[in-house]
């Protein structure tokens, strides 16, 4: 009896520590899962989760102090306080909830309880004493100001909704503003509208003051049907409205706009012809891990200023922080932090500059609560004063986005504050006393360096406090003295970034923390690259002057002494301006330098199998004479072993000699080399050679998505790729087996006056699926894997065997900040699996994925046909794990044709519209020369209507192709016994209804394409 209880009460004991374990474990996935949306900036997914892991752990101090952070970013502060209070009883040491929760009362205006919460944290360690001193005072400051009377008066814009209304922009006489607002619709509505949370996207509108009553009109769209784009802004316009700068965000409506994460955000520039957006670029310092935004371009539109929160150059590595770039030679140069004392380790946000004055809004600076609008006098070389625009502009809550008009005394901002009509609102400003001096604001620095006074009386800023960027600039002058605009500066070997040098010559970098010893590399076409050695770096500002570049370009040549054959691969070394300069030779053995005329250089060659040859050259001695004596070297040995020097350089990085460019290693000669016998080296043979291609672009770049976008177009002549040769990312288009198609593929490629400049190169070394047609290499099937218009394409007469190659469907390419519903693609869930992948800073949307490179064609037809009309054929690594859930079949061997019998009874013509045309095929082979057309290939043949060429007038009759291990048939029009007559018919049909029909011949069973 008492055996079976206590056996009993284990079981018991085991269930209940087996359901608490249970519990515990969902508790930490919904943690986990709730802190990922709150991430995201998804707050209200969030706090329906972190509800949850209350419900099963009450006390939870994390899931508390979150839920009052999605009130509180949710622009619902009051609800915040009873979950703060809580969290707060419950916190950690070392957690900064108390910090959150002064906040959100300062924004409820009880100065008095959030001042004691401010303290309270403040005295938790050496950490929190400054920032929790600071904000202690400034409550002291908001009591003392709110009781002010206001020189500004606000008033709520009557076009406000009950949906996000924000960011006000001049555009001349009109104002540009971004609203959620679904009452005014569009009469082409994109099917998607809203966001995952059921909000309405942002979208930007245009209005201007009714001048009976001064308010704003019912606004209109600001962009047509056709280029119109949610959640684009804010903007800011150029004075004469010629120019724009704006971002697109991810803005939720409800929720705030400015947050520590989760926050999309990135700048664009175009210009504005008859109201149109044309010539959009994306702003070059936009970054993935980090948000750019909230644009004010000055009023001839060549500054740019913006917030970003880049942790890499924020003031404290955390918040938002004002920067400034400048347009150089049609280039922005890069962003320079403004520094102290205007931005600080809070949030700077929304600036906006009317050519005499910086307006903005801090979180940090001294004001009554949320973010408040500030002023800043700015001097030529600084920040000399900040003021705050007092109450009435400001209040306890979010005031943001201000622009003001100073000759109409008019402006406008955005503000959550109670009385408006939604969450955020458009307000506007009017100032009651223009005559009125507002003296220059005490934000109180950090009680070590200043002491606390009267935050009411006249004081600029000291710029030595801890949280100051100091800056410094270098100038680069020309040799007359004159500034020297859009030098690219190179800081990589000080650990810094790259950058260009302003209007003025000069470029701006903040000190280091420690003395550096390296060197900055100055760089502009026209003028000498100039190496600046940097000690003491920071501490002071740099003068550099830069002459005019005399060099010219010389060609040369190594060759062999005994044969005279060009040498392939040689290095050809010198050294310039304390610079290890490299060159190697192309397969012509030819090499170019940049050379100063009459200057004398001491120059190396050198090639496996060959001995080291050292001369002095000095170019330039004929007149408008550019090439270069050939240079001869002898083999190293004539007999089957010879001795050959293994003496080593060290490691360049570590040596006190500047590094060889582009990662080669360079061997010098020594006196006394050490000598041992190996065996005879021949010199490498050439790559082999592939066929001819169009060479289209070279840059020393990297190729993404962005920049190779433009070349798409040229698909339909053949394979675009890109090789990197000579230290260059260059673009081709080929590979063409014969020189003739080269050519005349060129001359098609020269219509389109881009690309002008094209010209033909031997192609040797690359990837033979890249090759063109059947004359490199006949194969024992019929056509498998043609090109269509695709830059990764499978050629027939290569049929790839590569297992490592699978391929997809592209069906757009978009930026990452734009909103994509996948419900818009929907429609092709029977074809194949939809997905989307990041690559090169843009989100492409795909669909796959297939085994072999037909079934991927044929999905590509089909998208096309359902409007998916920019499709294209990619490839994907069948690696990648990620892929493994949208292989449509199992990666099979690549696929090819059955060879058809002679045509049967069963082949018909087009006597009756939508006749059969079916035929019989076979695996045999048949002799002779024939030529088909391909005009497309379908999973299910009898779908093809031959009816669809009835009045084409043309000769060939239908005959269907199954391609071997695949579900595909290739549907051909044949057979011709003549290429010309082939080739009438292939004109016919690309004109009707298949523009990517091709030829191929058929000759003793190999079948090639040749057009």
């Amino acid at each position: 009896m008492n055996t079976t209880s206590r056996a009993g009460w284990l079981v018991l004991a085991f269930l209940c520590a087996a359901n608490w374990l249970l519990a515990q474990t969902s508790t930490t996935e919904d943690l986990q899962r709730a802190d990922k949306q709150f991430d995201l900036y998804a707050y209200n997914l969030a706090l329906k989760t972190y509800s949850q892991v209350l419900e099963k752990d009450p006390n939870n101090a994390h899931a508390l102090a979150r839920v009052a952070d999605c009130y509180f970013q949710l622009n619902k502060p009051e609800e915040s306080l009873s979950w703060y209070a809580r969290a707060v009883q419950l916190r950690r040491p070392d957690s900064d909830v108390q910090m959150r929760y002064g906040k959100a009362l300062m924004m409820k205006g009880d100065y008095a309880l959030a001042k004691r919460q401010f303290l309270e944290y403040a005295a938790m360690n050496n950490e929190t004493q400054e920032p929790g001193r600071h904000y202690a005072d400034m409550c002291d400051y908001a009591e003392k100001t709110a009781k002010q009377a206001p020189l500004f008066v606000a008033r709520n814009e009557p076009l406000n909704t009950a949906a996000a209304d924000f960011g006000p922009s001049f555009l001349i006489n009109r104002v540009v503003y971004s609203s959620a607002r679904t009452d005014i619709v569009r009469k082409a509505q994109s099917q998607s509208a809203s966001d995952w949370s059921g909000s309405a996207y942002n979208q930007l509108f245009i209005t201007q003051r009714n001048p009976e009553n001064n308010y704003l009109q019912k606004p209109t769209f600001l962009r047509n049907d056709l280029q119109n784009t949610y959640n684009e802004g804010p903007v800011s316009y150029s004075a004469d409205g010629k120019r724009v700068a704006f971002c697109r965000n991810n803005f939720i409506n409800g929720t705030r706009q400015i947050a520590e994460k989760g926050v999309n955000m990135s700048l664009y520039t175009a210009d504005v012809v008859n109201g149109e957006w044309v010539n959009v670029k994306a702003f070059p310092y936009n970054g993935s891990d980090y948000a750019t935004g909230f644009p004010s371009l000055s009023p001839n539109g060549t500054t740019l200023i913006f917030a970003s929160n880049n942790p890499s150059s924020t003031t404290g590595g955390k918040g938002w922080d004002l920067y400034v770039s400048n347009l150089v030679n049609g280039e922005w140069s890069t962003p320079r932090n403004l520094g102290a004392p205007l931005n600080s380790p809070g949030n700077e946000v929304t600036p906006y500059y009317d050519g005499k004055d910086l307006y903005f809004s801090s979180d940090w600076h001294s004001g009554l609560g949320g973010l408040d609008v500030f002023r800043a006098e700015l001097g030529k070389d600084a920040i000399s004063n900040i003021y705050h625009l007092g109450p009435g502009i400001n209040s306890s809550f979010d005031d943001y986005g201000f622009i003001y008009n100073t000759e109409q005394n008019i402006g406008y901002m955005t503000s959550n504050r109670p009385g408006g009509r939604g969450n955020e609102d458009i307000w506007q400003v009017i100032n009651q006393n223009t005559a009125a001096i507002i003296a220059p604001l005490n934000t109180t620095p950090p009680r070590s360096i200043a002491a606390a006074e009267s935050a009411l009386s006249p004081q600029t800023y000291s710029t030595t406090n801890d949280f100051s960027i100091k800056n410094y600039v270098l100038y680069v002058y020309d040799n007359y003295g004159k500034p020297l605009p859009g030098v690219l500066v190179d800081f990589s070997e000080c650990n810094r970034e790259r950058g260009q040098t302003d209007l003025d010559g000069k470029y701006y970098f903040s000190a280091l923390t420690k003395p550096v010893d390296c060197v900055i590399e100055l760089s502009k076409s026209g003028y000498e690259t100039t190496r600046v050695d940097v000690r003491e770096f920071g501490a002071h500002n740099i003068s550099v002057a830069v002459g005019i570049d005399k060099r010219q370009e010389f060609v040369g040549r190594v060759v062999d002494s005994r044969t005279r054959q060009p040498l392939y691969g040689a290095i050809v070394e010198f050294k310039d301006a304390g610079k290890i300069i490299q060159t190697s030779t192309d397969v012509n053995g030819q090499y170019a330098l940049m050379l100063t005329p009459l200057n004398t250089y001491d120059i190396e060659y050198s090639s496996d199998g060959y001995k080291v040859a050292k001369l002095k050259v000095r170019p330039g001695t004929v007149a408008n004479n550019y090439t270069l004596d050939d240079v001869l070297l002898e083999q190293a040995f004539t007999g089957s072993y010879s001795s050959r020097s293994t003496t080593s350089q060290p490691n360049n990085l570590i040596a006190d000699a500047a590094p060889a460019q582009y990662g080669i290693t360079t061997v010098p000669s020594t006196s006394k080399p050490t000598t041992t016998l190996i065996p005879v080296q021949q010199p490498d043979p050439l790559p082999e050679f592939n066929g001819y291609s169009i060479q289209l672009a070279a840059t020393p770049e990297s190729l993404t998505g962005a920049n190779t976008q433009k070349y798409e177009s040229l698909a339909t002549h053949g394979n675009l790729y890109a090789k990197s040769e000579d230290n260059l990312n260059k673009v081709r288009l080929g590979i063409y087996p014969t020189k003739e198609e080269a050519v005349s593929k060129l001359k098609e490629v020269n219509k389109d006056s881009r690309y002008k400049g094209a010209f033909i190169v031997e192609e040797r070394g690359a990837d033979k699926s890249l090759v063109i047609g059947g004359a490199a290499a006949p194969v024992a099937a019929a056509p498998a894997q043609y090109s269509t218009n695709t830059a990764k394409s499978v050629p027939a007469s290569t049929a790839s065997t590569n297992s490592d190659i699978i391929y997809a469907v592209q069906l757009g390419s978009f930026s990452p900040d734009n909103p994509i519903s996948i419900s818009d693609y929907a429609s092709l869930s029977d074809v194949g699996n939809v997905y989307s992948k990041s690559k090169n800073g843009s989100l492409k949307m795909r669909l796959g994925v297939w085994p072999n490179y037909a079934d991927a064609e044929a999905a590509q037809a089909e998208a096309v046909k359902r409007g998916f009309s920019d499709a294209i054929i990619v490839t994907e690594k069948s690696s990648d794990e990620s892929l493994k859930p949208f292989v449509v079949a199992p990666i099979a061997a690549p696929a090819t044709y059955s060879t058809p019998v002679e045509p049967t009874a069963s082949r018909s013509k087009w006597e009756n519209k939508g006749a059969a045309t079916t035929t019989t095929t076979a695996s045999t082979q048949t002799s002779g020369t024939k030529y088909y057309i391909r005009l497309c290939a379908l999973s299910d043949p009898a779908r093809f209507d031959g009816g669809v060429l009835e009045g084409a007038g043309v000769d060939g009759s239908i005959e269907k192709w199954p391609i071997k291990n695949s579900s595909m048939t290739a549907i051909m029009l044949g057979a011709y016994t003549t290429s010309a007559g082939a080739e009438s018919d292939w004109a016919k049909v690309r004109n009707n209804g298949f523009p990517d029909a091709y030829i191929v011949k058929q000759q003793d069973g190999d079948v090639s394409r040749i057009k």
